[in-house]
């Protein structure tokens, strides 16, 4: 289901059970108590319309694919309880949703760091890099190496092997070129060393059963649904050469972020109340099962997938990297993905952040 449907859903489901408890209640009142026939009965006073407060309506630009912490806020009506209605508005790419955030048409937007991306910050556009969406921890899984099944397996995969030979990739300068040109490196190997075939990732684990090419640095689920496939398996983590990578951010428009401040805030309280769950879940295990379920239906994925793949840790107090970030956008710079460096830091908001972790923290 669409989260633009979800939140109206949701929202409609709060309207009905506003208006039952109303309904009952007037009921009550009217019926009350016998009166003795000798004396007058007492008029009841008029039942007052429950009048459900609107909600405010919050349009999010996301790429198209998973954004776990965000879908068990949804599903479990977090942002409903903070008096908010989502509307998701699904992008190609985080670049292409920045026209209308930079104009206020979208409020909010979840994606991950381009050229494009900079590019268009650097030609002017404002808007605010406010909340964690995704990052690298060791351990984390999330962003492995793919080989061809009967590759060896982690770290037996002699990376100096891939010199000449056909690696997967999405696109140019993303995080994933980042990371193939660091492991490249430690086999004194750099990105013009092989040959780099764009596709997008389900083609990749086709590819690599098919040999058409030898390498990919693939996202979860892929990388999972590749393994239990049989058609790929991890020979390294990109954890281990970027340690704290930001892979996504959210983002604020201006206007939403100075002229709706107030929804600004409860939105950031929504959205970190979810991946705090989802943290717990992954971390601790606390209520595992019921998240996976519900994360199961939601992105049609199998819980068995959900419960095996890496994942992309959330900041449990919502703040940016701000030096992987910037060691990004050097790398891009160095590149010469990005001719013109914009001023990053100055776009860096982390009071969104603050406010919701203090809300959260407020309430344990």
């Amino acid at each position: 289901m669409p989260y633009n449907c979800l939140a109206r859903f949701l929202g409609g489901g709060l309207l009905c059970l506003s208006l039952a408890c109303s309904s009952g209640a007037a009921s009550e009142r009217t019926t009350g108590i016998s009166q003795p026939a000798s004396a007058p009965a007492a008029s009841a006073p008029p039942a007052t319309p429950t009048v459900p407060t609107p909600l405010a309506v919050v349009r999010l630009g996301i790429p198209q694919g998973l954004a776990l912490p965000l879908t068990l806020a949804v599903e479990r009506g977090y942002f409903q309880e903070e008096g908010i209605e989502l509307q998701r508005v699904e992008f190609a790419s985080a670049a292409d949703a920045m026209p209308p955030l930079s104009t206020g048409e979208l409020d909010a937007g979840i994606g991950s760091f381009s050229p494009a991306f900079f590019n268009a910050l650097a030609r002017g556009i404002r808007l605010y890099l406010v909340l964690d969406a995704a990052h690298l921890d060791a351990g984390s899984a999330g962003l492995p190496l793919m080989a061809p099944a009967g590759s060896g397996g982690r770290n037996n995969m002699d990376l100096a092997a891939l010199r000449g030979q056909r690696v997967g990739q999405p696109a140019r300068g993303v995080i994933t070129e980042w990371a193939l040109d660091r492991m490249l490196a430690e086999a004194g190997l750099g990105l013009d060393d092989t040959e780099l075939v764009f596709m997008l990732f389900p083609d990749m684990l086709a590819a690599l059963a098919a040999g058409q090419i030898q390498a990919a640095v693939m996202p979860e689920p892929f990388a999972t649904l590749g393994k239990v496939r049989g058609v790929a398996v991890r020979v390294r983590e990109t954890s281990d050469y970027l340690p704290g990578a930001q892979i996504a951010v959210t983002n604020f428009s201006e206007r939403f972020a100075r002229e709706r401040r107030e929804v600004a805030d409860r939105w950031a309280v929504a959205y970190l109340r979810g991946g705090r769950d989802y943290m717990d879940a992954i971390e601790y295990g606390r209520d595992r099962e019921a998240v996976m379920a519900l994360l199961a239906r939601a992105t049609g994925l199998a819980p068995e997938v959900l419960d095996r793949m890496g994942h992309y840790p959330m900041a449990r107090d919502g703040r940016i990297n701000v030096d992987s970030t910037l060691a990004m956008l050097d790398w891009m710079v160095q590149r010469g993905y990005v001719p013109q460096k914009p001023d990053v830091v100055s776009l860096l908001d982390p009071q969104f952040a603050e406010y919701a972790g203090e809300v959260l923290d407020s309430r344990r």
